[in-house]
């Protein structure tokens, strides 16, 4: 098996032109990260290490597709009793803007196969289902994660690129696909209505913007009439649910955690998130003011439903013509980053990040198996609240996570961390992060109630503010500072993701008061 001392490698080592000559008739091994480079894996090893339905079905029985459609015509016959019946969907940024519009879209189809409660069993990804160029998933039983796969070189050779637990730890994190899955998982950037840049019922792609010979295709003949809205449902949130359960329930076995930090970092930091906007669109004026997405003021999902705070869901909005005064103040417009470029935002308005879906299932199987208690997970929760992604402060607070193996017995973990962080409090200045959070931790056990008082005096002053125009305007560059936080991360593939603006992209972070400083 080669190793390598190097630095963890990004997926585009998949596009290295040393891969072109590797062989088509043999699927390979490529743990970026571990594997310097890709190795033939011998039949014994490919039956062992492989245990999806794709491999044991096609790898597996010396068959390796050569496009995507080959893929789902191998998996047809070999699945004959429908099992893994495909369902279609299409996507791309710049999917919804005009047909005429001569912009540079990546528009690219996902093919989930299979059905059930948790989700396929296989899920590709190509840009067309007459190339080569294939990214696949599929659910090894076996070792209770998903197999990542692609191709890679013009011979379309098959490379296994690492189940999910390589994105947990070692060489391998962060790596190769486990730079985008950062925890493993399934990705749908947009996994909440109105999901820009999805086919969907808020919004339908014109078959105008696909190449002419796709037009008539099969696959988008036979999308999902309900596109997004199927997908998360039926695709995206079981499938997530899946491998974080599988994953949990190995600690819960298991009886501890090796590396307490890295479920933390996904309860206290933002290594993913999803995006989400308001469900009108900037040109179109009916009358009525723009919507904007809770989740970018609080983390609704984290602190409601999770630790069960009961606040009601708020309703924030501001003025049409205070949103379109905005707009132009600021310059904002569409670009592909070639030629093209059209004045306005986006599609739908106001495309935030919010915390993903992905650690919100981390948090809650965190406290399942008791390693956080549900009042820890609420203080550290409500710690900077009204900065639900990318707070610094929250993440500070990492700093104080006790070093693993944690034990699952009796809380002790919790205990640990919130000792941790109350003892370095009493050290700090009354601004730190670990002396808000001690005052969070001395309102009790009875938290729910007067955290629920603070979130809705937070809600009355963030909405207060959306009604002055300048302060929008501050809410507004808010959002830019945080799209250009995910204009650094992988997900960020292609210029039309956001609309862009003269503001600098200068750190920013929202208060109590709703105010942005």
């Amino acid at each position: 098996m080669g190793t390598s001392s190097a630095p963890h490698r990004t997926c585009a080592v998949f596009n290295d032109d040393g891969l072109e000559q590797l062989p088509d008739d043999a699927v390979h091994r490529f743990l970026v990260g571990d594997d310097a480079a890709p190795v033939r894996m011998s039949p014994d090893e490919a039956r062992t290490t492989l245990g999806d339905r794709f491999a044991e079905l096609v790898l597996l029985q010396g068959e390796f597709p050569a496009t995507a459609g080959a893929v789902l015509d191998a998996l047809g016959r070999a699945a004959d009793d429908g099992t893994l019946a495909p369902r279609f969907f299409i996507l791309g940024e710049g999917s919804l803007l005009p047909a005429d519009a001569p912009a540079v879209r990546p528009l690219r189809f996902l093919v989930a196969c299979g059905a059930g409660p948790e989700g396929p069993d296989v899920m590709l990804s190509a840009f067309s289902p007459d190339e080569g160029e294939v990214e696949l998933m599929a659910w090894d039983a076996r070792a209770s994660g998903f197999n990542f796969y692609r191709t890679v070189g013009r011979r379309g050779t098959w490379v296994f690129a690492g189940n999910s637990r390589h994105a947990l730890g070692g060489r391998t994190e962060g790596s190769g696909p486990f730079e985008s899955h950062r925890s493993g998982n399934f990705l749908m950037k947009e996994l909440r209505a109105p999901w820009i840049n999805w086919d969907s019922p808020d919004a339908h792609i014109d078959p105008a913007v696909l190449p002419e010979r796709l037009r008539e295709h099969e696959w988008f003949d036979k999308r999902e009439r309900q596109g997004a809205l199927a997908c998360e449902r039926a695709v995206a949130r079981p499938a997530i649910e899946r491998w974080t359960r599988a994953r949990f329930d190995g600690i819960a076995a298991a009886g501890r955690v090796d590396d307490p930090a890295r479920i933390m970092r996904q309860v206290l930091d933002s290594p993913a998130v999803n995006l989400v906007s308001s469900f009108k669109r900037p040109e179109v004026d009916d009358g009525e003011p723009i919507d904007l997405p809770a989740t970018f003021f609080v983390d609704l999902e984290g602190l409601g439903e999770v630790v069960e705070i009961p606040v009601p869901t708020p309703a924030f909005s501001v003025a049409r013509t205070t949103y379109a005064a905005c707009l132009a103040r600021f310059a904002v417009r569409v670009t592909d980053g070639a030629e093209f470029e059209q004045a306005g935002d986006t599609f739908f308005a106001f495309v935030v990040p919010e915390r993903a879906f992905e650690d919100s299932e981390a948090l809650r199987h965190a406290i399942r198996i008791g390693l956080l208690t549900q009042r820890l997970a609420a203080c550290l929760l409500m710690t900077d609240f009204p900065n639900p992604v990318f707070s610094t402060r929250r993440a500070g607070l990492l700093d104080h996570v006790p070093p693993g193996p944690a034990t699952l017995a009796d809380g002790a973990f919790s205990d640990q961390l919130a000792g941790a962080i109350l003892s370095a409090a009493d050290e700090q200045a009354d601004d730190s992060p670990a002396v808000e959070f001690k005052r969070l931790w001395e309102v009790g056990e009875d938290f729910e109630d007067a955290f629920a008082a603070q979130l809705g005096a937070y809600h009355a002053a963030v909405q207060g503010r959306l009604d002055s125009p300048s302060d929008f305007d501050a809410v507004y560059a808010l959002a830019e500072s945080r799209r250009a936080r995910v204009r650094e991360m992988p997900i960020a593939e292609f210029p039309l993701l956001f609309s862009v603006s003269t503001i600098t992209a200068t750190p920013r972070a929202m208060r109590a008061d709703g105010s942005v400083g």
